[in-house]
């Protein structure tokens, strides 16, 4: 699964790279390649703290076992550590607080 995901990552890089490419020919003078830059990198902030989990105290294994169960179909009958809500994402706190 790791590696599904890292290929996943970099494809997006060359995506980034690619729509940045295409962005800067339009920029006419250097403050608006600025403007352009700062701008994408505020989003990009945003949208990783958003949806992106922390999981650097939570072990690899676990995070294997609960994606086993997510490809398996049984997402919901996972109760490790991983849905502890210091691991999940803001997005997903806020979304198991309205249940």
């Amino acid at each position: 699964m790791r590696t599904v995901c890292q290929g996943i990552s970099a494809s997006a890089g060359k995506l980034g790279a690619l729509i940045a490419s295409i962005l800067f020919t339009f920029a006419k003078t250097e403050n608006a390649l600025f403007l352009i830059s700062g701008y994408t990198s505020f989003a990009a902030a945003i949208f990783t703290f958003l949806t992106i989990p922390d999981l650097t105290t939570l072990d690899l294994y676990e995070i294997d076992k609960q994606w086993r169960m997510i490809l398996n179909g049984s997402e919901y009958e996972y109760d490790g550590a991983a849905v502890d809500p210091r691991h999940l994402s803001y997005l997903e706190r806020r979304k198991r607080m309205k249940r």
